[in-house]
């Protein structure tokens, strides 16, 4: 379940008592469960003047702000809680799990040990909320993870029909790459509660992390029937059809998600986000200015608008959208994504020395996006950093086996190379790029030797070093791209008569008439308005002695 663009989903959603964790009838907690945060907050306003409001609505409210990034919202209703009842030990969880946000783990601790004086530690609600802060901790470390695991399954000892303890031990063995355990922990929630839709949610999540998507879905459509309106398992299942490469369907689903979701900017901008990766960028680009228009600094909004303009055929407008989004964003917030379109935005700018270090900043940050060596070498080769751009395709090779289009683009920049020597009067060197070139589209001939187009680039790369066809280097590969595309002459017309005119040019200056002939009658065959063609043909009929 990961891609650049996948959503934070809010896991281990907390519950308001010890006694809810079992009652699904709980309208707050519903309302979390189905990411309906303003109607959370709303539900649990509602209730702070109860008796338990300490323990309960206070608590709640915090975490929901904690877990919607407002950390200043949260404090303050966890410290409410306890200005209202000092031994309300669950909000020095929450307390503790602002300072696990921070980074602060030492801080945390002492709000733990807060949380644990008493009857805290006998609390298994308590003990769960420890764990689940530890598990879902930013950037959790093992230990921590480790750590959550401890609590949680403290916790199940005094409460062992818990379905979301073990749903979130479950989050815990995932994070620790323990699948099995993990499956194990969301079996058991679905054993105490076969109702449990988040369990399913949990289960499909789970397969689709492993690539079981038949079971995925089966997960994700047991969630539905036992809850139609559980919009979560509806953005979920919509990835899965996208992963599954089901687009339509995989967009379709998703809009269930977003019509049943709370009508937020961050619910619209995940919208705009899918539309961005099911390649409807038009309408990603539409929502995100949506989203924009409510909050002007959302960071993937910003980056999105940018990504979409340049995929849109608009790099003009995407300079002008990233940079924009480059002056808001935190650098230190800077995804390897982002330094990919800024290079490919500025090449397409005419800016390739900018488009050079962007492009080498995104493969430093994931040098697994094999397909950047390829828009790098281009960078460089229009700057004419010829030899800077074949040894990052030879790096490219280092990592992958090279495709045909991989010696296409490499034999390309050779002969780019060779024509520049041209241009600066230094032959010798430009058949050297020729040669070259020639050598590496011979590896598509070998591989591929029916493929047609491989001989034609070889033809070229001999005739330019050939150039007065005095030796007709170039002759054998242009006679087997003739014979390789005899049957399908229209889808071929163009280079069939680059191949043609080679030949009859050749066999004129050999003095072959009758070669010379045919071939460049085979051009007039093929262009009947072929003036070169015309010439020629003039020209060997003059040329007839009597």
């Amino acid at each position: 379940m990961t891609n650049n663009w996948k959503y934070i989903v809010l896991m281990g959603i907390a519950m308001p008592t010890t006694a809810a964790l079992a009652q699904s009838s709980d309208a707050g907690r519903r309302a979390v469960d189905l990411e309906r945060y303003q109607q959370a907050k709303s539900i649990y306003k509602s209730q702070l003047n109860d008796k338990d409001a300490a323990d309960n609505a206070y608590f709640a409210l915090g975490d929901i702000y904690l877990r919607t990034e407002k950390p200043d919202s949260a404090a303050y209703y966890f410290n409410q809680g306890i200005s209202k009842n000092s031994k309300s030990y669950i909000n020095h969880v929450g307390l503790g799990k602002i300072e696990l946000e921070k980074g602060n783990q030492a801080a945390a601790e002492q709000h733990f040990e807060e949380a644990l004086k008493g009857r805290g530690k006998k609390d298994p609600y308590v003990l769960a909320m420890i764990g689940e802060a530890y598990v879902e901790a930013p950037n959790a470390t093992d230990a921590q993870i480790t750590k959550g695991i401890d609590y949680l399954k403290q916790s199940l000892e005094r409460e062992s029909k818990n379905p979301v303890a073990n749903v979130i031990l479950g989050d815990a063995y995932l994070k620790l790459k323990k699948g099995g355990e993990a499956m194990s922990a969301y079996d058991k929630a679905i054993q105490l509660d076969d109702k449990y839709a988040k369990a399913y949610l949990r289960r499909g999540q789970l397969y689709t992390s492993s690539r079981n998507f038949p079971e995925a879905e089966k997960a994700f459509q047991q969630a539905i029937e036992i809850d139609p309106s559980f919009a979560p398992v509806y953005r979920d299942l919509g990835e899965l059809y996208y992963f599954a490469g089901q687009y339509d369907k995989a967009l379709s689903t998703f809009k269930k998600y977003v019509d049943m979701a709370e009508k937020t900017p961050e619910t619209q901008a995940k919208y705009a986000s899918f539309l961005f990766l099911t390649k409807n960028y038009d309408q990603a680009l539409q929502v995100a200015e949506q989203v924009l228009q409510q909050e002007p600094d959302n960071t993937v909004m910003n980056r999105l608008r940018a990504y979409s303009y340049l995929e849109l055929g608009q790099p003009d407008k995407a300079l002008q959208a990233m940079e924009q989004y480059l002056q808001k964003v935190d650098p230190n917030k800077l995804i390897a994504q982002d330094y990919e379109y800024y290079g490919r935005i500025l090449a397409k700018n005419s800016q390739p020395e900018k488009a050079v270090e962007n492009l080498q900043k995104a493969l430093e940050m994931d040098p697994t996006k094999v397909e950047l060596y390829q828009e790098l070498a281009n960078a460089y080769a229009s700057t004419g950093k010829y030899d800077q751009a074949i040894t990052v395709l030879n790096k490219k090779r280092e990592t992958i086996k090279p495709s045909n289009a991989d010696f296409y683009y490499m034999g390309n920049i050779y002969m780019m190379a060779g024509e520049d020597m041209v241009k600066a009067n230094n032959p010798q060197k430009a058949a050297e790029y020729f040669k070259l070139a020639d050598e590496t589209y011979a590896n598509v001939t070998k591989d591929n030797p029916t493929y047609p187009y491989a001989y034609l680039w070889r033809a070229r790369a001999n005739a330019s070093q050939d150039p007065e066809t005095e030796q007709g280097l170039a002759k054998p590969y242009y006679e087997e791209f003739i014979k390789l595309t005899a049957n399908e002459k229209d889808k071929f017309k163009q280079d069939l008569i680059e191949a043609n005119s080679y030949l009859g040019y050749y066999y004129y200056l050999k003095g072959d008439r009758a070669n010379a002939t045919k071939y460049w009658t085979e051009v007039k065959t093929l262009d009947p308005g072929n003036e070169q063609a015309a010439t020629a043909l003039a020209e060997i009929n003059k040329s007839k002695k009597p």
